[in-house]
C-alpha cells in the first residue's frame, strides 16, 4: 500500500505512542534518549509537524525497532550511524571501506553544493541527502569530516555541541588554537574527537615503530622521508596549501612518533608560487638525532622512510605512508630481517574500526594520534605557511 505523506506520519505517531506506553516511557523520557528537548518531540506528537524519513531512522536506531510498515529498520546491535560532511575524494573512499567495519553503516550526507551531493549520494548508495548540517547531526551517532580544512572547526564544533563523535580529515583545523578549542569541547560533551590520519592506525606502521623503540638498531640518529604528490592543475592556491600540509601531517607524525614532540630547532626552506607553497623541505633538530623531511605538489621525489640507528637502520619504501612491508638491515646484509603485514585498499578501514571502537569504549587509546602530537603537527603546519 502506498502512503501519503500525512497517513504515514499518523501511522508513526500512533506506533510511537504505543511503544512508549508499553515500555512505560514519558515524552520527557523519549526526547532524553535522542538527546533532544522536550518541546520539539511534544510538536511531533501534535501532529503538525511531520517526521522525517532520516529522524524516523535515528528514531529506529534509538528505539530498536521499527515504528511504519514501510520501515526497513533491522537490529543492528548498537550499530553506529555515519553522517558524512563533504563528497570529494576521501569521502568516496571512506564510503567504500565502512562496510568492511563491523557495526557501523553510513546513514546520510551534506554538502553545501547540493547538486554535488546529490550525485554523491546516487553514486554511493546514500539514502539520505541533508539540507542542512542541522539535519545531518540530528540522525547520526558519528560525524566524518572531508569538507576544506577553512571549514572543519566550524562543522566539528557543530557536531560535539550536539554530542556527536567526530572524525575530521587532515589538515585537523586551520589552527592550532581552534584544535584547543574543539578538544575542549570534545572533553565537556563525553565525545570522542580523532584525527583521520590514516597512517597512524596501520597495523605495519605501528609495529615499525614498535620495532624502532626496541633497540634493535640502537639509538636512533635521524628520521629522513619524503612525501609528494603529483595532481591536476589547480590555481587555487589554498587547494594547493591544503593538501601540502595534508601530505606534510605523515612525516610528522613518524618524527613526533619516534623522538617526541620537544625537539629544540626548526628550520623550514620553501619554494613559492605567489600565494602557493609547491614544495617545502623541514629540518627538526633533537638533542642527539635529526629529522628532516620533503613534501611538495606538483613535484615527486622518492617517497620512502629510513630511520638511522647506531646499531643499523630501518627502511620503509615508497609510498612508506601505506606500506605493508619494511626492512630492518645492519652492517652485515645475512642479520637484516623483513616484516610484511596485511594492508587492505586504501587502509582508511583501520582508522574507522578504531574510531567505532573508540565510540563504544568512549575512550581513544593514547598511543595512536595523541592531542600532544595533533596540536604539534599543526603548530609546524602553521609555521609552515606562516600563520
Amino acid at each position: 500500500m502506498i502512503y501519503s505523506k500525512e497517513q504515514r506520519n499518523r501511522e508513526i505517531l500512533s506506533n510511537l505512542k504505543a511503544i512508549l506506553r508499553r515500555r512505560g516511557l514519558s515524552q520527557r523520557e523519549f526526547a532524553a534518549l535522542l538527546n533532544k528537548k522536550e518541546s520539539e518531540v511534544s510538536r511531533w506528537f501534535s501532529g503538525k509537524f511531520c517526521i522525517s524519513k532520516a529522524t524516523q531512522i535515528k528514531i529506529e536506531e534509538t528505539l530498536q525497532e521499527p515504528i511504519s510498515s514501510d520501515s526497513q529498520y533491522k537490529n543492528r546491535n548498537n550499530c553506529i550511524s555515519i553522517g558524512i560532511i563533504g563528497t570529494g575524494n576521501m569521502a568516496t573512499r571512506f564510503v567504500t571501506e565502512v562496510p568492511h567495519v563491523e557495526k557501523c553503516r553510513i546513514i546520510a550526507a551534506y554538502n553545501p553544493d547540493q547538486e554535488c551531493l546529490k550525485k554523491f549520494c546516487k553514486a554511493s548508495d546514500i539514502d539520505t541527502a541533508c539540507q542542512s548540517v542541522e539535519e545531518l547531526i540530528e540522525v547520526s551517532d558519528a560525524i566524518y569530516i572531508a569538507s576544506p580544512v577553512n571549514t572543519h572547526f566550524d562543522y566539528a564544533k557543530r557536531c560535539l555541541d550536539s554530542r556527536k563523535h567526530v572524525l575530521c580529515e587532515m589538515p585537523f583545523t586551520s589552527t592550532k588554537e581552534e584544535a584547543k578549542e574543539l578538544y575542549q569541547t570534545a572533553k565537556e560533551n563525553d565525545c570522542i574527537l580523532m584525527p583521520a590520519l590514516k597512517t597512524a592506525y596501520c597495523p605495519s606502521f605501528r609495529q615499525m615503530l614498535e620495532i624502532a623503540h626496541s633497540g634493535i638498531i640502537g639509538e636512533i640518529s635521524d628520521i629522513s622521508s619524503s612525501v609528494t604528490t603529483l595532481l591536476p592543475e589547480n590555481t587555487d592556491a589554498s587547494f594547493y596549501n591544503e593538501r601540502l600540509l595534508e601530505n606534510a601531517s605523515y612525516p610528522l607524525l613518524a618524527t613526533f612518533k619516534l623522538a617526541g614532540t620537544k625537539y629544540k630547532r626548526i628550520s623550514i626552506f620553501k619554494q613559492e608560487q605567489e600565494d602557493r607553497i609547491r614544495f617545502a623541505y623541514i629540518h627538526l633538530e633533537y638533542p642527539g638525532l635529526i629529522s628532516s623531511f620533503r613534501t611538495g605538489v606538483g613535484v615527486k621525489s622518492e617517497g620512502s622512510l629510513v630511520i638511522s640507528g647506531t646499531k643499523g637502520y630501518i627502511y620503509v619504501p615508497a609510498p612508506w605512508w601505506k606500506t605493508d612491508y619494511f626492512e630492518v638491515r645492519f652492517e652485515n646484509q645475512n642479520d637484516n630481517k623483513k616484516y610484511f603485514f596485511p594492508y587492505e585498499s586504501s587502509g582508511l578501514r583501520y582508522e574507522i574500526q578504531e574510531f567505532a571502537d573508540s565510540i563504544n569504549k568512549r575512550s581513544l587509546p593514547k598511543d595512536i594520534i595523541s592531542k600532544d602530537e595533533n596540536l604539534k603537527i599543526l603548530e609546524i603546519q602553521n609555521k609552515i605557511t606562516n600563520k
